[in-house]
């Protein structure tokens, strides 16, 4: 399959992604764009450096291409961590509010309720009334967490 393939997959499977699926989509892609922005200033740093202390073009270069690499394989294994979802369904019992996007969610699974400390996508159950039935899939590493369905609102 060459490139232009996987393109265009890609593209048709973006264009039928469920509003869950995208708002996934958006919020670990802006995870990974904060992470790949160190090596990206490094590389920016290395080029005036170069620069300024008049190092060889052929060093610079392969300066930034073993960054690139490094980023390349960081940036993929990183990715790896953030598909990781379990899927939780049961009764909203309390959302408290830590900090600006920091949230806390009590959810009732069967007899035992679940603590989801939640960093990303938790402004979604604001609007959820207590003991609605919600359905949201969590990704524990990155503390992510998006309200797949719901059944009250306020």
């Amino acid at each position: 399959m060459g490139i232009r393939d996987k393109f265009a997959d890609q593209f048709a499977r973006q264009k039928t992604m469920t509003g869950p699926e995208k708002k996934a989509n958006d919020i670990i892609g802006k995870i990974m764009m904060q992470k790949a922005a160190v090596p990206l200033v490094a590389m920016l740093l290395v080029i005036i450096i170069g620069i300024i202390v008049k190092i060889p073009w052929w060093a610079v270069l392969l300066i930034n291409i073993l960054v690139a690499v490094g980023t390349y394989f960081y940036l993929k294994k990183e990715g790896k961590k953030y598909q990781n979802f379990v899927p939780y369904v049961g009764n909203l019992i309390s959302l408290e509010k830590k900090d600006k996007n920091h949230y806390i969610a009590l959810i009732k699974q069967g007899k035992k309720p679940v603590k989801l400390e939640i960093k990303h996508g938790g402004e979604d159950l604001v609007k959820i009334k207590k003991n609605a039935m919600v359905q949201i899939t969590y990704n524990p590493d990155a503390k992510i967490a998006i309200l797949v369905t719901k059944n009250n609102m306020k």
